[in-house]
């Protein structure tokens, strides 16, 4: 998978790059050492490559930070989580940074929508639930 995304970086001239999702690699491994692994070695080897990344993975439902193996917030840099949750017959998206290395961010959960424009955070609103 590294050499191809080399080899695609090369062809394109690619700045950025986004694998979705890491918890295919897991399942593919199943060990959580060789996941820890292997996941390290894509995310440095698309660091030296010079390509900003973004890796998604799938989360436990109760869980605030743990992931479905365990291990992938801890090869990162920042850990995003987007949620999505019924709320008076309604679904509503929210999002919140668990982990953002060298950064002072917000500790809340704020909603957000998906817009023609993009991704539209409202960082003035928190999001609560229950």
């Amino acid at each position: 998978m590294v050499d191809q995304l080399i080899a695609i970086q090369d062809t394109i001239d690619a700045k950025r790059a986004l694998v979705d999702s890491t918890t295919s690699i897991g399942f593919y491994l199943q060990d959580p050492s060789k996941i820890r692994i292997e996941l390290l070695k894509l995310s440095t080897t698309l660091e030296v490559i010079g390509l900003t990344s973004l890796l998604t993975c799938e989360l436990l439902e109760d869980a605030i930070q743990n992931s479905r193996f365990g291990v992938e917030q801890f090869i990162t840099d920042g850990v995003i989580r987007i949620n999505l949750q019924l709320m008076d017959s309604v679904y509503v998206s929210s999002i919140s940074i668990i982990k953002m290395r060298g950064s002072k961010h917000s500790k809340n959960i704020h909603p957000f929508e998906i817009t023609e424009s993009g991704i539209v955070i409202h960082p003035k609103e928190v999001f609560y639930s229950g």
